[in-house]
């Protein structure tokens, strides 16, 4: 069965989580040491709040620190890390209204993107990696596969409806937003492991995109979307870091 590399165009954007283990030979340095730290902060190997320093970066790829710090540069303008003065860096903290704000802006991307992708003629080899995907959430459900391969799966899936839109920006954009989106996910994942994707909700997606209905497609989509919106903030909010919190008066 293709997989997302064999479907798309010859000029995809493909979600960080899909590239993982990928020749990087023909990356420059800086690229391939924004790619590894952008990954690392992406699956949680650095969490949020994490502190680290150009040296210790350099000296766990064994590379000099140039590379790193123009790296870091990058990282800084996505959001994901913060310059400590005089004391390396810190990766961003992931708050309630960034990720509401992050989940909203998924949902008027996306269904854009499934109501555009669905008014052209995707190719049958791509239809088919949808409904292959669409299927592993029963998988999951039925114990056959790993919350990490619905995970996977998931972001794939929007991956290859992203690429299908006909439009780079919004292709590109929402691969971005994909990729933040994973970082928060797995955070989900680990404070409570049973949220997943139902059975069923893929499947909807797929089969108006292959009945090339626009507007049923983009409902579909937009439904997913929300739906772990509402999911993901109810989790975070119960987390023991926002429990914890102290609470504010207003200011006026």
């Amino acid at each position: 069965m293709p997989d997302i590399h064999d479907v798309l165009p010859e000029t995809p954007y493909i979600p960080a989580l899909l590239l993982v283990g990928r020749d990087e030979s023909g990356l420059d340095r800086t690229s391939q040491a924004y790619r590894a730290i952008r990954r690392q902060i992406i699956d949680l190997t650095l969490p949020p709040g994490s502190s680290f320093t150009e040296t210790s970066l350099a000296q766990q790829w064994q590379i000099s620190k140039t590379p790193v710090r123009e790296a870091l540069a990058r990282l800084r303008r996505d959001g994901l890390v913060t310059a400590l003065p005089r004391a390396g860096y810190v990766v961003s903290p992931v708050t309630l209204e960034d990720t509401d704000d992050l989940c909203s802006l998924r949902t008027l991307l996306s269904g854009q993107a499934a109501s555009a992708a669905a008014h052209r003629v995707i190719p049958e080899a791509a239809l088919k990696r949808l409904d292959a995907l669409a299927k592993v959430p029963f998988a999951l459900a039925a114990g056959k596969v790993e919350l990490e391969d619905s995970l996977r799966a998931g972001i794939e899936f929007e991956g290859i409806i992203a690429n299908f839109a006909d439009n780079k920006r919004l292709s590109k954009a929402i691969v971005d937003v994909l990729d933040e989106l994973e970082r928060v996910l797995r955070m989900v994942s680990l404070i409570s492991p049973g949220t997943a994707s139902p059975p069923g909700e893929l499947e909807s997606i797929a089969t108006r995109l292959r009945a090339r209905d626009g507007n049923a497609a983009y409902v579909a989509m937009h439904a997913r979307c929300e739906r772990v919106r509402r999911d993901v903030l109810e989790v975070l909010a119960k987390s023991s870091s926002v429990s914890r919190a102290n609470i504010e008066l207003p200011l006026g």
